[in-house]
């Protein structure tokens, strides 16, 4: 029995997932040094080929290490003011080294850097209800008072500001986008919940294992991590050449939008209506993924 199958049969007892049409704004901080400046663009890059395949074109935004300045950013959401609905999600990682004098928070950029107000103006002033913020980096915990509100989950790799070291929370959290393991309810879908536990985990083991105090305790805010999905796992027939097999791959992308639009307007449907539906839907992506097992079969033989 396939995984999706194994989720099907647990529909009703499981806990929801939704997500919506997705922006995506991914902000690349200095490393500071050539390690970290390669773990950073790393990071950056699973990011970016894990949401591509979510966000409708011009959906995904990247800002490269050296390549913008602090008020492009911020004219980006300015503009993004006038592009977004209520009802589409904005995911915003800030990937880099953070600073906190126990006064303002900082994002280290090139030139004059992002600081916890400026984030606050950005983001508060976009329509889009669903937003999810991942900071990575060191000190981010200084930013969850401030930037706390309704429809806003957080997730960042400190608990306070004065966590200062640099952290590992980023590459656990990046590599989660595209594992297996993080998947833990085998719905071939790493929401942001799975992957803060997954990198949560690995954070802990490692000081664990290499018998050192922990210097970083990953946190979140919110409720709707487990709802907010931010990778597909298992998409990799997209790229073949077998017009039929990408027929259907088209096919299971278009289910998987209808399926995740409808659940977000799940509280806008009685119990009865979101359940026939979300049932209808789940049994016709199960049988468009045997189309496409059998295809792949054929394929290989």
């Amino acid at each position: 029995m396939s995984h999706l199958k194994l989720w099907l049969c647990g529909l009703f007892i499981l806990p929801v997932a939704a997500v919506a049409e997705l922006q995506v704004v991914v902000i690349e901080g200095l490393g500071g040094d050539d390690r970290y400046t390669e773990e950073f663009a790393t990071q950056v890059a699973a990011i970016e080929t894990a949401t591509a395949a979510l966000t409708p074109d011009g959906g995904l935004q990247v800002f490269r290490n050296g390549n913008y300045t602090r008020d492009r950013v911020i004219d980006f959401f300015a503009e993004l003011q006038n592009r977004l609905q209520v009802d589409d999600r904005l995911a915003v990682f800030l990937v880099g080294h953070g600073s906190f004098d126990d006064y303002e928070y900082k994002f280290n950029i090139a030139g004059p850097d992002i600081t916890d107000g400026d984030l606050k103006d950005m983001l508060d002033g976009l329509p889009a209800s669903n937003q999810l913020i991942v900071n990575t980096g060191s000190s981010s915990g200084a930013i969850l008072e401030l930037l706390e509100r309704d429809g806003r989950t957080l997730i960042l790799a400190t608990r306070s500001g004065v966590e200062r070291h640099a952290t590992r929370f980023g590459n656990y959290f990046a590599a989660a986008l595209s594992s297996d393991a993080a998947d833990l309810d085998k719905n071939l879908i790493v929401t942001a919940g799975e992957a803060f536990q997954f990198a949560d985990r690995q954070v802990g083991d490692y000081f664990e294992r290499n018998g050192q105090l922990a210097t970083e305790h990953p946190q979140i805010s919110g409720t709707a991590a487990s709802r907010f999905g931010l990778a597909r796992l298992g998409g990799r027939a997209a790229g073949t050449d077998d017009e039929e097999l990408r027929r259907l791959v088209a096919s299971r992308d278009e289910l998987n939008s209808e399926i995740e639009e409808l659940r977000l307007r799940r509280d806008a449907m009685t119990a009865d209506e979101y359940q026939a539906e979300l049932l209808r839907n789940m049994l016709d992506l199960a049988r468009v993924e045997d189309q496409i097992e059998q295809r792949e079969g054929e394929l290989e033989r």
